[in-house]
């Protein structure tokens, strides 16, 4: 560095003059401007200690500076912007992330990001072979050029199954395969996973099929697949942004995108009817749907039906706030079987009315009172002869009405049906087989108590069992013998047991879909939620259903799905 030229000054001595030439300043002002930025005294007469001090911060700082400017370097060349950004490239390199590092580190750091960059740049030629040998792979499919064998892929392997087995006319056929080459470059539709929990692991319930049954439909689309682009990460709002480009032109509620998730029979084609009405500006009291709907109801479906409902429950729902009733009661509605099912419309409609007219009905009873009535009106009993055979006979009340019901009558009525079925205990027990779920067990430590207690969810395969669950837990369970007999539905019992004291509770009674592998529900004594209690053996059993629903690959809703109300 070149000397720097100091102005004669008498204030100065001699020591310090040369003092100011160490320190690269050219006058008095100039030294006491530094002296205060870095936290000395301005005074010009220092001793030598001071001086000394005074020079090795500011050598201090000059390599600062250098080193600043160099790690500055360092970075650009690394192509990073920020020192954050430079740790955490590091960290994810495997070098140290300090600052201060030798010129052979930082040697070594180049390599890396010249190495990096070129993995990446191969990733990227990869991927895009990749996806020509998958279009390539497409086409030959959709020719009939390519085996099962030749393929290893899971869903090329279910698009073949499409191609060779689902009713797809030929026009059907171009359409999915003009639709899948787009959507191999535009969107993220390519897996099996299923997309509406309700639906659980059928086999239709997966984008890929959503897709075919969206080709099936190709007579009515309205515009070209190659002018649609995603406009979002989601893939569940992809295919709804895609569905619309196809086939609607005016707003369709969300709830009815589930319409193609349900395979191409009848009943799912129906649905899509539906979706294509609506899409067109058309009403949808005017569509072929199971239920009597009012202007109102119309318009609660269209404008507020929930997300996250399947279009069948979204039509119950709206036809509750078309009635009069809350969100709350059209929930609990939907959470009953009424959720489900559309048969004998006229007389349910009066059992609705019933509920609208009584809001001080806690809807927690909702449930319970329509699965009495179901029972008592359309459920066929069983009667064990003296002999031990068993004959069928008719429901007890074929001809209930709701005509003169009062809150108060329906749950008397309710509770002692609840009763009655929890003290019928046949002396021979009726048995069915597995639904084929393995149970579970977990052993922990229960803090408060100080005691290790085991934790198992087991099903129940016996009318005598299924009694006794609803008799300890103080709920209905019992009126699920028909379906856990017949393989639709599995009820399941938690409990936990203390190794130390040898106690055993029931925590939760648990109802499985079968076929879905969907957990639709979940009860603690009493009809109680567990996803209500924030403490306590009700909140610990959530944690461990929910590492039964992960080991056994069942389907619980969403944190913040409506669904999750019901469980």
């Amino acid at each position: 560095m070149p000397e720097t030229h100091l102005e004669a000054d008498p204030r100065l001595t001699a020591p310090m003059r040369r003092h100011l030439r160490s320190l690269h300043l050219a006058t008095v002002e100039a030294y006491r401007t530094w002296c205060r930025e870095n936290g000395f005294n301005v005074r010009l007469n220092k001793t030598l200690p001071q001086r000394r001090q005074e020079l090795a911060s500011s050598r201090k700082t000059t390599k600062q500076h250098r080193i600043d400017s160099e790690l500055e370097a360092h970075i650009n060349a690394l192509g990073l912007g920020t020192v954050a950004e430079y740790q955490a490239w590091c960290r994810a390199h495997g070098a140290g992330d300090g600052l201060q590092k030798s010129k052979a580190q930082r040697r070594h750091e180049i390599r890396l990001g010249q190495q990096s960059r070129s993995r990446e740049k191969a990733d990227r030629s990869s991927a895009s072979q990749h996806r020509r040998r998958r279009k390539d792979l497409l086409k030959r499919i959709a020719a009939g050029d390519i085996d099962d064998r030749d393929l290893t892929s899971p869903v090329l392997l279910r698009v073949r199954h499409l191609f060779q087995n689902a009713p797809l006319d030929p026009g059907a056929r171009s359409a999915f395969l003009t639709l899948l080459l787009h959507i191999e470059s535009q969107g993220r539709l390519y897996h099996l996973k299923p997309v509406v929990p309700q639906f659980g692991s059928q086999p239709a319930n997966n984008f890929v099929d959503g897709l075919a049954s969206l080709a099936a439909c190709h007579g009515r689309w309205i515009r070209k697949v190659e002018a649609w682009k995603p406009d979002s990460h989601n893939g569940r709002r992809q295919f709804g942004a895609l569905a619309r480009h196809l086939l609607a032109e005016y707003d369709v509620p969300a709830c009815m995108d589930t319409a193609f998730f349900a395979g191409m029979d009848s009943e799912a084609k129906t649905r899509q009817d539906w979706f294509v009405h609506v899409g067109t500006g058309q009403n949808i009291r005017k569509a072929a749907i199971p239920l009597r709907f009012t202007k109102r109801m119309a318009h609660a479906f269209i404008v507020s039906a929930p997300s996250g409902y399947t279009v069948d429950m979204a039509l119950r729902w709206a036809q509750v706030i078309g009635m009069g009733g809350d969100d709350l009661l059209a929930e609990s509605v939907c959470d009953s079987m009424l959720g489900e099912r559309f048969e004998d419309g006229p007389f349910w409609e009066t059992v609705l009315h019933f509920f609208v007219n009584n809001p001080m009905l806690d809807v927690a009873h909702v449930g319970p009172i329509v699965d009495y009535i179901h029972h008592r009106r359309t459920v066929v009993q069983e009667q064990r002869d003296p002999v031990g055979s068993v004959r069928s006979i008719d429901p007890p009340e074929p001809d209930f009405t709701m005509k003169g019901r009062t809150p108060e009558s329906m749950l008397r009525r309710v509770e002692a049906w609840h009763r009655g079925m929890n003290r019928s205990q046949p002396k021979k027990s009726r048995q069915w087989a597995s639904c084929g779920v393995k149970g579970y067990t977990w052993v922990d430590e229960d803090e408060r108590a100080g005691e290790i207690r085991t934790w198992r969810i087991e099903e129940i395969r016996n009318s005598r069992d299924l009694s006794y669950e609803g008799k300890h837990m103080k709920h209905c369970v019992a009126s699920y013998l028909t379906s856990c007999a017949n393989g639709t539905r599995s009820i399941w019992s938690m409990k936990v047991e203390y190794l130390g004291s040898g106690t055993t509770r029931n925590v939760l009674t648990i109802e499985l879909l079968n076929n879905r592998k969907y957990i639709r529900q979940v009860r603690g004594r009493s009809n109680s939620r567990p996803t209500d209690a924030h403490s306590g053996r009700a909140q610990e059993g959530w944690n461990v259903l929910s590492m039964w629903a992960d080991q056994e690959g069942l389907t619980l809703p969403g944190a913040k799905s409506w669904a999750m109300r019901r469980v």
